[in-house]
């Protein structure tokens, strides 16, 4: 799994008595404000449940902390990209777009799998994606502003779809006819 110690910033406005009952807890406790916080989210991480993506046939639902875990990477486009596949429900309309851009066309196929051991919890808890997408990683990391930028053109200019190819051409010829002349 990845390497979780790298720590980073996370600016929150909150009511100023909350801000003295964690202040008040974190003292209690002989801690941090910064660990205490973290600890709260965590919990709070934990007690959210969602359906399970990876086991279809259990009928309860999961802490969504369990699911995150089986997503995880530090490899951003590939984290963006599982989250992307289990659907709008979790990752959100416009980074699922992204994920169908990528899973639909060839042109991303390529040899590595998109979940692989889900972390070691396809052995560990039995979680298994509905389907296992074998890509292009380099290609997509590659592309990917490209497939963010496709996708909000997509979204600003409906009912107007072209497909990611006809928008490579598209914005390609585009820049060729702003770019200034040649000297000859």
């Amino acid at each position: 799994m990845a390497n979780r110690s790298k720590k980073v910033v996370l600016s929150a406005r909150v009511d100023p008595y909350l801000k003295a009952a964690l202040e008040l807890l974190a003292a209690s406790n002989n801690e941090k404000i910064v660990k205490t916080l973290e600890t709260f989210i965590e919990n709070g991480l934990n007690d959210y449940y969602v359906k399970n993506p990876f086991k279809d046939d259990e009928p309860m639902k999961t802490p969504f902390i369990n699911v995150f875990t089986a997503i995880w990477t530090d490899d951003e486009v590939r984290y963006k990209l599982r989250a992307a596949m289990i659907g709008p429900h979790l990752a959100g309309e416009t980074l699922w777009r992204q994920g169908l851009v990528v899973t639909a066309y060839d042109y991303f196929k390529g040899k590595e799998p998109l979940y692989g051991d889900l972390n070691g919890l396809g052995e560990k808890w039995g979680y298994k994606p509905d389907r296992e997408y074998f890509l292009n990683f380099q290609l997509i990391r590659d592309e990917w502003s490209l497939i963010e930028e496709y996708v909000t053109f997509l979204e600003n200019n409906k009912p107007f779809e072209p497909d990611y190819s006809d928008y490579k051409k598209m914005r390609n010829s585009a820049s060729v006819k702003s770019a200034p002349p040649q000297p000859l």
